[in-house]
């Protein structure tokens, strides 16, 4: 009767995640999370060849191949920390920004994440994870700016660019259905997983660029900012395999198509090919090393492919757009970012009175070049170096609660002013992140 319960629960809580609370604000390997569940986020986000937790799809699908039936639920209190400084502005700058540092507000956010797991027999289970894919949140404040005031075109005479409080809110939900299955006595296994993805965004303050007595930058400049939030479906899939090559010794990688998602209407000015925001694939390897019964060890490589969304990947622009329809359009205008490589390392622990602890850290490329900051004042996804812990305690066989933290320190990128070369503008963001999670296992 317990089981029954708690299982339905679970479906019920899934389906109304999936529904309305996408709930991210992240930026860490770019705008991906560092990691998918609260014991791989312990350990710096690793997860290609050790799965332990209903979570494991939204890194190698293989993961749940005979795992126990289970139920995993969590809540994360994410709080980054976003601003840009602007230095003193030159003589002959298309657009220059008002000189002096502004921090971007909403800094509390809270994330959700359910996974469930169904054990078919010994060799094969089926599973659904509900998890935050990534995102990307600021809002700097409403301040007045005496550069506005030069130009009686321009929408308000507040905000970093004339149009009032400005900034952009990306949330994204990976719903991800799994079958797992081992095989060779047990040594090797193959999941795959179709993706169902759901998007939101916003963007605000920005209207500046586009509006046609000013910017004249968009192709459709009652879409490019200000239309309040937009959604969007889409669909992918992924494979993934574990092996056993050694005693002790795991193997794994995992592939993840792009995921093709439904235009952002409310957004066909400011994004490339009318509107088009796609996720881009990504694809990893692993190795996991039990170097004694009560120690292990393991290791991630991931790549992320934002080169493969035109809106994330082509280059922002420049003064010689200014009356130029350049967002919006089949090849248009984006914020520049770089395919980024990812490493992530970590170490688990078993402790006496059922207790494992766990370090890790993870070690992402820097997406943004010193030449794309002026777009990227909204998307600054400088994150680098993030560093991890946590633990799980057991409470007989069928209980488990669960801890994750995580800090990245300050980083920035710093160029010049697409609209004015000669001034300097530093984008910079610091992150913390503390997650807490309940397990149940049939």
């Amino acid at each position: 009767m317990e089981a029954r319960f708690i299982r339905r629960s679970a479906m019920t809580m899934a389906v109304g995640l999936a529904l309305g609370a996408a709930g991210t604000a992240q930026a860490t390997n770019g705008y991906f999370a560092h990691g998918y569940g609260i014991k791989a986020k312990g350990m710096g986000g690793v997860g290609m060849a050790i799965s332990q937790d209903a979570y494991a799809p939204g890194i190698n699908p293989a993961g749940i191949a005979g795992m126990e039936t289970r139920f995993d639920g969590a809540l994360t209190y994410f709080r980054p920390e976003r601003s840009y400084e602007a230095g003193q502005p030159g003589q002959a700058g298309t657009f220059p920004l008002a000189p002096g540092e502004v921090e971007s507000d909403s800094k509390n956010f809270f994330i959700p994440s359910l996974g469930f797991v169904q054990q078919i027999d010994e060799d094969r289970s089926w599973g659904i994870a509900f998890l935050g894919n990534g995102g990307m949140n600021t809002d700097y404040p409403a301040f007045d700016n005496e550069f506005c005031q030069k130009d009686p075109n321009t929408p308000t005479n507040t905000g970093p660019f004339c149009a009032g409080s400005a900034g952009v809110d990306l949330e994204q939900l990976a719903i991800i259905p799994t079958y797992a299955q081992r095989f060779a006595d047990g040594r090797v296994s193959v999941g795959f997983s179709p993706i169902i993805s759901y998007q939101r965004f916003e963007a605000k303050g920005i209207q500046t660029f586009a509006d046609p007595n000013v910017g004249n930058m968009s192709e459709e400049p009652e879409n490019f900012s200000g239309n309040g939030t937009d959604d969007s479906w889409g669909y992918g899939a992924q494979i993934g395999i574990q092996a056993e090559v050694a005693e002790g010794v795991r193997l794994g990688a995992n592939y993840r198509s792009k995921i093709r998602n439904s235009d952002f209407d409310d957004y066909a000015g400011l994004f490339a090919e009318g509107g088009s925001f796609d996720i881009p694939s990504t694809w990893g390897m692993g190795v996991a090393w039990e170097v004694t019964p009560t120690v292990t060890l393991v290791a991630d490589y991931q790549r992320i492919n934002y080169s493969d969304v035109d809106a994330i990947s082509n280059d922002g622009p420049t003064a010689d757009d200014f009356g130029q329809p350049v967002f919006g359009t089949s090849d248009g205008r984006g914020f520049g970012w770089d395919d980024i490589n990812v490493y992530k390392i970590g170490a688990q622990f078993e402790l006496p009175n059922d207790w494992q602890v766990r370090v890790g850290y993870n070690r992402g490329d820097n997406p943004i070049d010193s030449d794309q900051v002026t777009m990227n004042i909204l998307a600054p996804g400088v994150m680098t170096h993030h560093y991890t812990a946590g633990f799980t305690k057991s409470f007989g066989d069928q209980h488990e609660l669960s801890f994750a933290a995580m800090y990245a320190p300050s980083n920035s990128v710093s160029g010049s002013n697409a609209f004015d070369p000669d001034q300097d503008i530093e984008i910079e963001m610091k992150q913390y992140e503390l997650e807490l999670g309940y397990s149940y296992r049939f």
